[in-house]
């Protein structure tokens, strides 16, 4: 498995659990010591959540069995059935699964590094706690540089927060609220984008529509779109640019953005059986997040568990998401859809708010070591 983020972890633990080791020799490659629940980034910059709970050694999540390399792939030959680190090493392998998840390009959107604050990893999360925390009013932009991005909903999330925290301070009406999308609505999702149109207007948020990132200018602090239009602001909330990495497409087995063109229910790369990618490395038209990896990684591992008994395959991925969505105030809505089956999350409830809030104790429980 190259990459030792949640895909990678994931789909090596389910490997291990479901495969006797005489049968398959499992190893992870990658050079992240710790682990970090991106989804608890909504919350840490209110303080709604201790971050030190947010992180776990990587050693500490690969379950025994499973050999962990730290090292940095450079580049994989499919043909040759060869990868190679920057370490010096080169492996063979019989089974090639590529997790390696995608990358902030920040440096795709001319003035958004001295600009933007973003809350994707855990340094920039803390860092806009400390913005918000000395917000006194003003005008917030909330938004996203560019498409496609890890867990869509996120920036409907934090606006949502960000009025409920600013609620709390009774300063609310001190905050002006604006929302940048690039197309109609304020969500890809028809139903999802309905459901939360009506939250804003019910909270004061105002919806920009079709407007696009070209750049942000920082001495006038606006932020420009393709189509002409611009938004000033006092504080600015944009996630970052995303690629997928650059060794992939070096390597010829990824678009110019990263992405690598995988078949959406067997989940391998064109034309070989033995390469196979999941989590946020896909171009797969389906949201980039960590409950897709745990899907795919299921299926995946199962698979190969068939494929290495002689027992009949599994039908494929399913196109299974499911993952809940804050919608503050101490609500969410749980969002569900499958390649059959169209997307539901027809209300906000307290329970999914709740299941929202513990998804961090079941993640690092049982979800990323594939118990689940």
């Amino acid at each position: 498995m190259i990459g030792d983020g949640a895909a990678g972890i994931m789909i090596a633990n389910k490997s291990r659990l479901k495969i006797p080791a005489d049968r398959l020799e499992v190893t992870v490659i990658g050079k992240s010591p710790n682990h970090y629940f991106k989804p608890d980034g909504i919350h840490i910059p209110f303080g709604f959540k201790d971050y030190r709970n947010s992180v776990k050694p990587n050693r500490f999540l690969i379950n025994r069995g499973i050999t962990y390399l730290v090292d940095e792939v450079t580049s994989v030959d499919i043909e040759e059935r060869k990868v190679l680190t920057r370490g010096g090493r080169t492996l063979g392998y019989d089974y090639l699964i590529i997790a390696t998840g995608d990358r902030y390009t920040p440096e795709d959107v001319p003035g958004y590094e001295s600009e933007a604050k973003h809350f994707y990893d855990l340094e920039h999360a803390l860092e806009l706690r400390k913005h918000i925390s000395g917000f006194r009013g003003g005008k917030i932009v909330i938004g996203r540089a560019s498409e496609p991005i890890q867990c869509p909903p996120a920036p409907l999330e934090i606006s949502l927060l960000l009025d409920q925290y600013f609620r709390s301070m009774g300063m609310r009406d001190k905050v002006e609220m604006h929302y940048l999308y690039p197309i109609d609505g304020t969500f890809s999702i028809p139903v999802v984008s309905r459901l939360f149109s009506g939250v804003f207007e019910e909270r004061g948020i105002t919806n920009h529509t079709y407007f696009n990132v070209e750049r942000i200018d920082a001495e006038s602090h606006k932020v420009i779109s393709y189509e002409g239009e611009t938004q000033d602001y006092d504080l600015l909330i944009m996630l970052p640019p995303h690629r997928g990495q650059k060794f992939l497409t070096d390597s010829g087995l990824a678009d110019e953005y990263g992405y690598v063109d995988v078949d959406r229910k067997m989940l391998n790369y064109k034309g070989h059986d033995d390469v196979f990618v999941i989590g946020d490395a896909t171009n797969l038209p389906i949201t980039k997040a960590g409950s897709v990896a745990h899907f795919e990684a299921d299926y995946l591992s199962s698979r190969l568990a068939s494929e290495l008994s002689g027992s009949p395959l599994p039908e494929g991925y399913d196109g299974t998401i499911l993952c809940f969505v804050e919608a503050g105030m101490e609500k969410a809505v749980t969002l569900y859809y499958t390649h059959q089956s169209p997307p539901r999350a027809l209300f906000t409830s307290k329970l999914d708010h709740l299941l929202k809030w513990t998804s961090t104790d079941t993640y690092f429980a049982s979800m990323v070591r594939g118990l689940v």
